[in-house]
């Protein structure tokens, strides 16, 4: 067992494909290494998995729409390609654990994660998966069918606070899963109505409400009622404003923005940046000066206990900068960090410059989540966007609080 797992790992160091079966969208080279070739056919389905998960559609949805197209799975596209009928027991429908499976896989990257998967032990094969720092990665082995771009959207779709529910005709609204009630902070629940208009017609409106509220009345929380035409069009008028601004003025928004940043963290850049360079100065000094007098020491030009009285000194000062050291280098990096985020969010504003609607991939794009005030007729109320790169995102995806957030 040992020695199998040996080689095994050695495999997977060198970069040799030795699973069974290639991965859906993959073909097996006969060339020492197995390398995986790109099937054009199950690689379209492949990228059309991720496009859509990027989109915010769910993986359940994406296999209901795979099935409803007649697509074949994995298992029966293998057995169809070389000419045998799949006797495994399975429904031959598409699930979204399937559909996980394509999206968590570094395969289509264009590397390898080899050793994912092991048993308990050679006596129980019990199959436990490990931690992703576990995994051997090989970069660069074959050709990607996906691009980094695309792989890291589809990251933040399954990071964001909403993983989208469909409603009633199988739909997911926009901003599904994202408002949240800021008085009890939960999540707010989607609902619809049947409304005649005077003209006969029948429609059906949607509109949000604070799922406590809903669920339990006024006991828990307050109505926080709002019609989706309403909440959306909202949002519109915020991202247009804030897309113009940079049309108009780049400069200026993206100070708007970095002060925005700064809010939550207020630093000095300048001042930190004198202060690092000040400390690796005297820190270097130190070396030099702890050097001198141990070479003094051993000419005998000092006594011994002045040698030892000057280098606790010169240690104590040494652990001192370099804990000073290490909080502004870190400091100053997260300051870096805020620059990268602002202009990603600038590069992604100015794609919807001329938006007029709403969509599930805009909202995934910019919005972390949105808090909507108490409804009280006739009344002003207080509705807060919270964007992606400028705000800071919940640790709890179900709730508003948490101890971080509180």
């Amino acid at each position: 067992s040992k020695k199998i797992k040996a080689v095994n790992l050695a495999n997977a160091k060198a970069g040799k494909y030795t699973c069974a079966n290639a991965a859906y969208g993959y073909t097996k080279a006969d060339d020492e290494k197995h390398t995986p070739i790109i099937d054009p056919e199950a690689a379209e389905v492949v990228r059309r998995i991720f496009k859509l998960r990027s989109q915010g559609m769910s993986p359940r949805a994406i296999g209901d729409q795979l099935n409803a197209e007649n697509i074949p799975i994995p298992s029966d596209y293998r057995c169809q390609k070389k000419g045998i009928v799949n006797t495994k027991y399975t429904r031959h429908l598409w699930t979204q654990v399937q559909i996980r499976q394509i999206l968590d896989n570094p395969i289509y990257l264009g590397k390898l994660a080899m050793m994912r998967v092991t048993s308990v032990s050679y006596k129980n094969h019990k199959k436990v998966r490990k931690d992703p720092s576990e995994w051997v990665v090989t970069e660069d082995t074959h050709e990607a069918i996906i691009s980094q771009e695309l792989w890291d959207k589809v990251r933040e779709a399954e990071k964001a606070v909403s993983h989208g529910k469909r409603d009633g005709k199988g739909v997911t609204q926009p901003l599904s899963g994202m408002l949240f009630c800021p008085d009890c902070g939960y999540k707010m629940k989607a609902a619809g109505r049947k409304r005649t208009l005077k003209s006969g017609e029948l429609i059906r409106e949607c509109y949000y409400n604070c799922s406590s509220y809903v669920l339990h009345g006024k006991e828990l929380c307050s109505t926080h009622y709002i019609s989706q035409k309403q909440i959306e069009a909202v949002i519109i008028a915020d991202i247009r404003s804030m897309a113009e601004l940079v049309v108009k003025d780049e400069q200026t928004a993206r100070a708007a923005f970095l002060s925005k940043k700064e809010q939550q963290t207020s630093r000095q850049s300048k001042a930190d940046i004198k202060k690092l360079n000040d400390s690796k100065h005297r820190l270097a000094e130190l070396e030099n000066l702890m050097q001198s007098v141990y070479e003094d020491k051993v000419m005998g030009k000092i006594p011994e206990h002045i040698c030892v009285s000057f280098l606790e000194k010169y240690e104590a000062e040494q652990q001192e900068l370099r804990a000073v050291i290490a909080d502004l280098e870190e400091r100053l990096s997260a300051e870096k960090q805020d620059r990268e985020d602002v202009e990603e969010f600038i590069r992604r504003l100015k794609k919807y410059v001329d938006v007029q609607t709403l969509t599930r991939e805009l909202g995934l794009e910019l919005i972390e989540y949105v808090t909507v005030g108490a409804y009280t007729p006739n009344e002003p109320r207080e509705i807060n966007i919270y964007y992606k790169f400028l705000d800071k995102p919940l640790n709890d995806k179900k709730t508003l609080y948490s101890d971080e957030n509180a």
